[in-house]
């Protein structure tokens, strides 16, 4: 029953945002409570309240489904209110009925249960600390003091406006990212992760290191329909990590380039994570603008991860894969055309000026013509919808609870006083105050979704960022790369464990790797935010300039990482390299230059080595 109650619940939430939104069948008002309802009802049917185990007593099973069933039935009543009477909610700010009151408790409650279920226990304690500090305003230090609410005017601010539960993040998640999911859901069922495979077997088999270069670009191209660091590595992974491993790949460097490909795909153009469509909302620019500006951090990445495994497949003696293995490239892209020409044709409704909810509608109707072309069985069509049901089911909950976070922000007035308190800390440095955002990104990422992290952190510390001089989308996109980052940096790394899972390596040796060979992604940000021609921002011949250096840089940075160049390179060569590649990537004239002498240096030691 409980299966019944999910799959179905998932399945018309995404049915009904994929044809209510996109042809506006209802207002915003109405679809919001509506489909936070449907995939809170399949979360609560999906996931008991406590964990039932095999051969529980029918006593204890009993009363776990009664709980659930009840928590569904108050969802179902509170989202037919709330839908029901959103023009007289809106009439009655300020004057709500005793009967408003009790529905915003109750779907407040709904809600920090629903995050609970979803995504475990991080994200709910920082609401429940959010709510905590909102009533507790007047007993806080300095300049964290505020008058304090009461729970009715808390409740109120999340439930009964739009700038809590109900505000941008949710907004975002239906009319854009759901649409997404529908769309990578149906590409998927129809067989595009395995062409997208197959075709980067063709394009990147033959070259050194084979596999390790064919694992990069497939989890590239399955990341920008799928936007999921964890779900990537599941999806590609479980193909080329076991192909790696076969190829003389050590276990954990082959589950580390699974996890850097992976994570890569929500900073992949032309779909992105979530966290990019919300940066185009609270930006108030359109999401292609953000797409492009993505493209040069993108390559840089993917760069390092290509170089990283050339130096490790020639050190290792890892050659391209066999002839007769690679498929032939012309047939291939014959074969499979119409995957690519669906992310295509997404791409070119955005760059001609379309929303990014009607270019999700038109990707929605491509893949579904795909699946119809492909003969895709009903069975299997109900069960894209339930995987992309389940996928929003979770980002709907982390976004409710972000709205908590962000309503009582704005409630408390706590945004400003932290950028304030940011600046002074940082006493004007911006290279310090990039410092302590990045560390705070990591942490909170390494514990909540990359979306929650941008949301929260755009909420409390990007004005702080903007206010030392930084351009808006600068700042709003380095919270945003560091919160992927955090899926690959040590001691928790999701996307390196789940990777190391599949590999049967050691964790930390995985993450570590991922790290190394990551390790340029984690210099660009602090360049392209001081320097915003690396995001596509300023004249062609300036763009031009500084990503040629930093091309250079990112090479140097990413040898002095991994350590190898046909043999081991000392450790002060390292040194030297890494120095010169940091001085290429910030793009300033005088910095190139000595950048370049490093490098030069480094070079011609390498060279005498060899000779030796």
């Amino acid at each position: 029953m409980r299966t019944i109650v999910r799959d179905v619940t998932w399945v018309l939430a995404v049915v009904f945002v994929s044809i209510a939104q996109p042809l506006y069948l209802l207002p915003i008002e109405q679809q919001l409570p509506i489909t936070l309802a449907l995939v809170l009802m399949g979360l609560f049917a999906h996931r008991p309240i406590f964990s039932l185990q095999t051969g529980d007593r029918s006593f204890r099973k009993v009363f776990v489904n009664g709980i659930d069933a009840i928590l569904i039935l108050i969802v179902l009543a509170v989202g037919v209110y709330l839908s029901i009477n959103y023009s007289k909610i809106i009439f009655r700010q300020g004057d709500f009925t005793s009967f408003d009151l009790i529905v915003s408790i109750l779907v407040a409650i709904l809600v920090f249960e629903g995050v609970r279920r979803a995504v475990g226990w991080a994200l709910t304690l920082v609401c429940l600390f959010a709510i905590l500090y909102a009533l507790f305003g007047p007993y806080m230090p300095g300049p964290l003091m505020h008058r304090g609410y009461t729970i009715g005017r808390i409740s109120q601010q999340l439930t009964l406006s739009y700038s809590g539960i109900f505000g941008t993040p949710l907004q975002v998640m239906i009319r854009y990212v759901i649409l997404f999911i529908v769309f990578g859901s149906f590409l998927q069922v129809s067989g595009a992760a395995e062409f997208l495979i197959k075709f980067a077997k063709s394009f990147a088999g033959r070259f050194t290191g084979g596999l390790g270069k064919v694992a990069v670009v497939a989890s590239a191209l399955v990341g920008t329909i799928s936007g999921s660091a964890a779900g990537n590595v599941a999806t590609t992974g479980s193909v080329t990590i076991p192909a790696m491993k076969r190829d003389k790949y050590e276990p954990h460097f082959a589950g580390a380039i699974e996890a850097v490909a992976s994570t890569g795909g929500q900073i992949m153009p032309p779909v992105m994570g979530a966290a990019a469509f919300l940066m185009a909302d609270y930006l108030g620019i359109p999401y292609v603008k953000v797409a492009t500006a993505a493209i040069i951090p993108a390559l840089f990445y993917f760069l390092s991860a290509g170089i990283a495994i050339d130096l490790y497949a020639r050190y290792k003696g890892i050659k391209g894969l066999p002839k007769e293995e690679i498929p032939p490239f012309l047939s291939t892209l014959k074969e499979g055309w119409y995957y690519l020409s669906a992310i295509l044709i997404v791409y070119v409704v955005l760059i001609v000026g379309y929303s990014a909810t009607i270019a999700g509608f038109i990707g929605v109707i491509t893949a579904l013509t795909l699946t119809l072309v492909k003969r895709v069985s009903l069975k299997q069509m109900f069960e894209a919808l339930v995987s992309g049901g389940e996928a929003s089911a979770t980002l709907c909950a982390v976004s409710a609870g972000a709205g908590i976070i962000v309503g009582i922000v704005q409630l408390t007035g706590i945004g400003a006083q932290l950028a304030s308190i940011l600046v002074d800390l940082s006493q004007g440095s911006i290279f310090f105050l990039l410092i302590l955002v990045m560390v705070a990104s990591i942490i909170l990422g390494m514990g909540m979704p990359t979306t929650v992290v941008y949301v929260l952190l755009a909420a409390l510390v990007a004005p702080a960022l903007v206010k030392l001089g930084i351009t808006p989308l600068a700042a709003h996109f380095f919270i945003f790369y560091f919160g992927v980052l955090a899926a690959i940096t040590p001691p928790v790394a999701l996307a390196s464990y789940a990777a190391a899972s599949i590999a049967g390596s050691n964790f930390n040796q995985t993450g570590w790797t991922a790290f190394k060979i990551s390790l340029p992604s984690f210099i660009v940000p602090f360049f392209f935010t001081l320097n915003p021609s690396l995001l596509l921002q300023g004249d062609p011949l300036s763009i031009l300039y500084n990503s040629l250096t930093a091309t250079i840089g990112i090479a140097a940075c990413t040898t002095a990482a991994i350590g190898y160049f046909k043999r081991k390179i000392p450790l002060l060569i390292r040194f030297v390299l890494f120095v010169g590649s940091v001085l290429l990537i910030h793009g300033d004239w005088k910095t190139d230059v000595i950048g370049v002498i490093l490098l030069t240096i480094a070079i011609v030691s390498l060279y005498k080595l060899k000779q030796e």
